[in-house]
């Protein structure tokens, strides 16, 4: 008997393995960056930290008010409520001078507590008459609208954890300590380069029976995305010499290589036995559409990604297995969020593999209508620009009546 030979039409392959599977093959070779570097902190922001940071500075550094107002010394409150106010205390600028007894000094939030005074009182709670002031309020305790020295941050505790991925906040935090360069794990470097006779520069006139290289501008849109030193190798020819030179450039300076065609069965599809020739292919074939086409393996110590060349299953693989790629490198936490939604269209789908339908998706009564986007071919490129959301089938799956409850991927949010 004929032995049979599996194709793209196939929607079971036994040669495919499934998404789960090929997410822990990845896993399995992709080794978290342990080199560092030292960053200045106004560039330091997304950046992952490399060893805990401790800080140096009370913070405040000093005694401080909380509130517009007059600060006293409370036991003068207890047979008067008059004060003559003798200075003020601006942000910046102290009052020096010791506050006497009776006395009082204007003071702005944030400012220096003068000398022997250990409340304040709001400026609400009293009344200006000429020089006096007049406290209105009998709600009266000690150290009451005083920040302490150190009552934030004291000396010498850990601040900021090792592994902590820097952001806005963790920037001021470093700031108010006077801290001005970190020490950050190296980003991933992730080179990749698009192949195929077919394809063409955007800037070169297009002839008939080409295509533009509308890969090139996708990866680098979903790479910018992410923590990673992106190194674009250009295109490669349909030929052996091209393609060895591209990866050999690539083993050179990246952590991971990404390419785009050339992994299928036909003629000229050259990436998997150059990869082969150089390292190895751990699998080829993966149970999803799209993008069943997939390579992956390692090239020496740098991984290697021969993703489909269809422009959707660029973008899709990239998602599925690339990122979880990037994110292990990186010391990142990487989970897809998926929701529950109610489907509005009827849809199409045959069990064997995995399928990410792209499709629009709207929220009314606090639930979440999604129906598809219309066609559904792997090199309809519009259709994940008009999309919001992927509708999610597994393998399992067969095909699907409106208001059945599916699930979605609002796969923007990570490409």
């Amino acid at each position: 008997m004929k032995k049979k030979i599996y194709t793209c039409m196939d929607d079971y392959d036994p040669n495919s393995i499934l998404i789960d599977d090929a997410i822990k093959e990845i896993n399995k070779i992709s080794k978290k960056i342990n080199s560092f570097e030292y960053v200045n902190l106004i560039d330091s922001h997304n950046r992952t930290v490399y060893e805990n940071i401790k800080s140096k500075l009370k913070v405040p550094n000093y005694n401080n008010s909380a509130m517009d107002g007059y600060a006293l010394n409370i036991k003068d409150t207890k047979k008067n409520n008059i004060f003559k106010v003798v200075g003020i205390s601006l942000a910046g600028t102290p009052f020096k001078r010791t506050v006497k007894k009776n006395e009082c000094v204007k003071i702005m939030t944030g400012s220096v507590i003068p000398k022997n005074c250990n409340i304040v009182i709001m400026k609400e709670e009293t009344e200006l008459k000429k020089m006096d002031v007049v406290i209105l309020t009998k709600n009266i305790r000690i150290n009451q609208n005083i920040r302490f020295a150190g009552e934030d941050i004291k000396p010498n505790i850990v601040i900021i954890k090792k592994n902590h991925i820097i952001n806005s906040s963790s920037m001021g935090l470093l700031a108010s300590q006077g801290i001005n360069k970190i020490k950050v794990f190296k980003k991933p470097r992730v080179s990749f380069f698009t192949s195929g006779d077919e394809v063409v520069p955007i800037n070169k006139k297009l002839p008939y029976g080409k295509v533009h290289d509308s890969n090139r501008f996708t990866l680098v849109g979903m790479l910018s995305k992410y923590n990673v030193n992106v190194i674009d190798l250009g295109h490669a020819k349909d030929n052996v010499k091209d393609i060895k030179k591209k990866f050999s450039d690539a083993i050179k300076k990246s952590d991971i290589v990404i390419s785009t065609g050339g992994v299928s069965v036909g003629d000229a599809d050259y990436i998997k036995d150059v990869v082969k020739s150089l390292g190895d292919i751990n699998f080829w074939k993966v149970a999803v559409k799209p993008g069943r086409p997939l390579a992956f393996g390692k090239i020496k110590d740098t991984i290697f990604f021969g993703l489909p060349g269809n422009p959707v299953s660029v973008m899709i693989t990239f998602l599925l297995f690339v990122l979880p790629s990037i994110h292990m490198m990186s010391r990142r936490t990487h989970k897809i969020r998926t929701e529950n939604a109610i489907l509005e269209s009827d849809l199409r789908k045959r069990q064997g593999r995995a399928e990410f339908q792209r499709g629009i998706s709207r929220e009314k009564d606090g639930k979440i209508f999604v129906k598809s986007v219309g066609e559904q071919g792997s090199g309809i490129l519009s259709s994940m620009n008009n999309a919001n959301c992927l509708i999610y089938l597994p393998v399992e799956q067969g095909s699907l009546k409106a208001k059945d409850l599916i699930k979605i991927i609002k796969f923007k949010d990570y490409i």
